[in-house]
């Protein structure tokens, strides 16, 4: 390369490993002349001898559930944006390949570890730490047993938001379909649903609560345990985008009209929200800037910028009302919320 560029072999090193400055018409000549000889730097030596590979991890539980998917793009849009690759991980729900995950990534050495992880705990999470890979929580900001830098959502004023926009609608009696319980985001999302219910002086119902799994399945599912209830709700809150789609498709199976029998919102804020039929309501996250403030949080620990306490920065998030509720007004619509 040296030779075909006519420089010396210290500007290519320079070249290739950004170590010094090298005026555009040389570095030109360089890039030329790699592209010519098909010439590719041995990354895995260059990552040795600099001590970084310029590689994160991203741990996510399920890559079908949309939500996931695109957090997955804007990391990894974000990362590259810095400099860095994504190895996305993708757990399938289950702890025992999120640990296995985590033994491949230290094996990889990777610089740094962005983890949504529902199961684990500081037990699972400690050889990355003993090994210094800085690691942040994303969207569930908090892992039992330890603390660690973590960006979120405000679950608890998003489900608050969602609730009290079927609330000022008129509705009075709200279904609800949660996600995978026991879980912090989960139980945030429940005491927003809850505290907007009963600062409107309705007393809350458990039996309108429904467990579920973040599937349009379980969406449509539960959907239908709500219809059947004794006295139904005239709208339903499912805890996403995906799960809210469901309760659509089994009101359209019953015959009932959206929003005119039931009221439907979501949460998440996915772009095919604006595409179904009707438009779904839903609680948007931001997650382009959230992921972009992962990755700027990640590299302040790999690059011994960031603070010794753990950090956590919470985004809010955003009602978008459409079709599936705005249609609906019942009664005294006046609302303490």
């Amino acid at each position: 390369v040296a030779d075909l560029a006519g420089v010396s072999t210290a500007t290519v090193s320079h070249v290739i490993n950004e170590t010094r400055a090298v005026s555009a018409p040389l570095t030109a000549r360089v890039l030329e002349a790699m592209e010519r000889l098909h010439y590719h730097p041995d990354v895995v030596a260059r990552s040795l001898r600099r001590r970084e590979t310029l590689t994160l991890g991203l741990l996510v539980p399920s890559i079908e559930i949309p939500f996931f998917a695109v957090v997955a793009r804007d990391v990894e849009a974000a990362a590259n944006e810095a400099g860095y690759s994504v190895i996305l991980c993708n757990s399938g729900w289950s702890l025992r390949r999120e640990v296995r995950y985590l033994n491949d990534l230290l094996a990889r050495r990777v610089d740094g570890l962005l983890c949504i992880s529902l199961a684990m705990t500081a037990e699972h999470i400690a050889p990355m730490l003993r090994r210094n890979t800085p690691v942040v929580l994303f969207d569930d900001g908090t892992m039992p047993g330890i603390e660690l830098d973590a960006v979120e959502i405000d679950n608890f004023q998003g489900a608050y938001d969602a609730t009290a926009h079927l609330l000022a609608l008129g509705h009075r009696r709200i279904g609800c379909i949660t996600g995978i319980p026991n879980t912090p985001l989960n139980d945030a999302r429940v005491r927003g649903y809850r505290q907007a219910i009963e600062r409107n002086g309705i007393p809350f119902d458990d039996a309108l609560l429904f467990t579920g799994d973040y599937t349009a399945a379980s969406g449509v599912r539960h959907a239908r345990a709500v219809f059947d209830l004794t006295v139904p709700p005239t709208a339903v809150f499912a805890f996403n985008d995906l799960m809210a789609m469901g309760v659509m498709r089994a009101a359209h199976a019953r015959g009932m009209r959206v929003p005119d029998d039931v009221a439907v919102i979501g949460f998440d804020g996915l772009a095919l929200t604006e595409h179904t039929s009707p438009p779904l309501s839903t609680i948007v996250q931001p997650t382009a800037a959230m992921s972009a403030a992962a990755i700027a949080m990640l590299l302040e620990r790999i690059r011994g910028r960031a603070p010794a306490a753990p950090r956590a920065k919470i985004f809010k998030a955003t009602l978008a009302a459409r079709a599936s509720t705005v249609g609906y007004h019942h009664g005294d619509v006046s609302s303490d919320v």
